[in-house]
């Protein structure tokens, strides 16, 4: 907690040795993330960088935009395995979209999950998720299957109650806060929700979500706009990240 004494903490003063990255779009020419080997070894370096130690890649699964099933998903990383040039990377699942297609996917046993049979799903930025979406995902629950929502602070069609984001809580959703939010990348409407958030204590894990080498920039460059107890509360949520450690797979 040497960040105790600083006026200002940035992502690195916050990450440390054995970090690791849940949510990212590392993997070249699978979905809207990196382009090419060479930006893969660029994004992954970068965020060596920022104290984050290792990763595990989350590409895209979004039916009619990313038609990604687990064997694109796995031949992407062996390609990756295959380069030898970094070892950062150290296993993939996917960024789900919420829709009721999953329970297809469960039922082929082609979900890529974190370890400890976690799933990365997000909703739609433009719609709330509808009744038919939510038994979907609370069939996965009754599978065994543990859900994390991917950055709850994006959903801005609920940012003015967060009765919503309650209730999705005692849906026991895991919440995933975007390390990009809390620095203004999204705008200030998201900034503010995940401030809001992150005071009520509803966040469990982090991911970066990184893209592109901007976004790691963005995080070099600018200070996090917080209070000594929410500093806090973010290393005990980095500290929760543990549980995707690889011995864990």
């Amino acid at each position: 907690m040497f960040w105790i004494t600083k006026k200002k903490v940035f992502w690195k003063d916050l990450w440390k040795e054995g970090c690791i990255d849940m949510h990212n779009h590392l993997l070249w020419g699978i979905d809207d993330g990196s382009k090419s080997l060479e930006e893969t070894i660029a994004l992954c370096n970068g965020l060596q960088e920022l104290g984050i130690t290792k990763a595990i890649a989350t590409p895209h699964t979004y039916p009619g935009l990313w038609n990604n099933s687990a064997l694109d998903i796995n031949e992407a990383y062996n390609v990756y395995k295959n380069s030898k040039t970094t070892d950062f990377i150290i296993g993939v699942a996917s960024e789900y979209l919420a829709e009721s297609y999953l329970e297809q996917e469960i039922q082929q046993n082609s979900i890529l999950t974190l370890p400890g049979n976690h799933i990365l799903i997000e909703f739609s930025m433009l719609f709330p998720p509808s009744d038919r979406i939510m038994e979907s995902l609370f069939q996965l629950k009754l599978k065994g299957y543990k859900l994390i929502l991917a950055h709850p602070e994006r959903y801005l069609y609920w940012k003015d109650n967060l009765q919503n984001f309650e209730q999705l809580k005692t849906f026991d959703l895991y919440f995933q806060i975007n390390s990009l939010s809390l620095l203004g990348y999204y705008g200030s409407d998201v900034k503010k929700l995940s401030i809001q958030l992150l005071e009520a204590n509803m966040y469990d894990y982090i991911g970066t979500d990184t893209h592109r080498i901007e976004n790691i920039n963005f995080m070099k460059n600018n200070p996090l706009p917080l209070q000594k107890s929410h500093l806090k509360e973010l290393e005990l949520i980095i500290e929760g990240n543990q549980i995707f450690d690889i011995t864990s797979f």
